[in-house]
């Protein structure tokens, strides 16, 4: 208490001096029609700034939640598409369920690791076995395909992406529909090959790629990239053709994973042929 007198002795003068300037302010802003304009426009101005600054703050808090509730939204509709389902051959059916019988499930992740420098790269997700995953499942994501789960445990799983040299995809050209085989042999990781188009097949700069569905990983349809560069080169049967990937594996944080539901039916099929 004496420490706080003490300061008021010392700055009294100061503190008399502030007290006038803050009653004076009032004054000429009450009573002058021009500054009280000025004042409330110049407060308002003010105020709209912090309260943006203030809600800009809390919008980036509350991304990741609207994110990953946007996921599992996008989640229950990719299993409702018509294409993750199959036909059965059952006559005078009407119902959905009855017609059809659902091939793929997607189960939606979060990248927690991984890399794009390398010529052997991996992401790691935050869902494992005990949320469905299973090896050799395929992953997408809103903009295409990712790559094809390698390992998992308990509740994480280890993705081998199509920018690694070990990785290889089946996909189609939309307008010719030619497939081959896409492959990545390091370098950017926004550009891929594909493989094994003859020189006969018409094949143009901005063709769309997407997954054959011949393996049973993928669906049917799903965006691979695009026909960056096509070069006929001399003592070769096939096109050598430079492909942009639609996934900008920099920037990738959620994805889906394939869940193939009659996988284990198509593998046993392969295993009574080698019988």
């Amino acid at each position: 208490m004496k420490g706080f007198v003490k300061f008021l002795l010392k700055h009294h003068f100061t503190l008399i001096f502030l007290v006038l300037q803050f009653i004076s302010f009032v004054l000429i802003v009450n009573y002058n029609k021009t500054q009280k304009v000025i004042f409330i426009n110049s407060s308002s101005h003010i105020s709209g700034i912090f309260n943006t600054s203030v809600s800009s703050v809390s919008s980036y808090f509350q991304l990741r939640e609207d994110n990953i509730r946007l996921l599992r939204e996008n989640t229950n509709l990719r299993n409702l598409f018509l294409k993750n389902y199959k036909l059965r051959h059952v006559p005078n059916k009407e119902l959905l369920d009855s017609l059809y019988l659902q091939n793929y499930r997607f189960i939606s992740a979060e990248i927690i690791q991984s890399s794009v420098r390398k010529t052997r790269n991996y992401l790691t997700l935050n869902v494992g076995a005990i949320q469905g995953v299973r090896k050799g499942s395929g992953v997408v994501s809103a903009d295409g395909v990712v790559g094809v789960i390698k390992v998992i445990s308990d509740n994480y799983s280890v993705v081998l992406p199509i920018i690694n040299t070990d990785c290889k995809v089946s996909c189609r050209i939309n307008r010719s529909q030619y497939y081959g085989s896409l492959t990545w042999k390091g370098g950017s990781y926004r550009t891929a090959e594909l493989l094994e188009i003859p020189f006969h097949v018409d094949v143009e700069k901005g063709d769309s790629l997407f997954t054959t569905g011949f393996s049973s990983i993928f669906p049917t349809g799903e965006l691979v990239g695009w026909v960056d560069n096509v070069e006929k080169k001399e003592g070769e049967n096939f096109y050598s053709i430079q492909v942009k990937l639609s996934v900008d594996f920099q920037s990738l944080r959620y994805v889906y994973v394939v869940d193939h539901l009659l996988k284990f039916e198509m593998d046993s099929l392969k295993v009574k042929l080698n019988d």
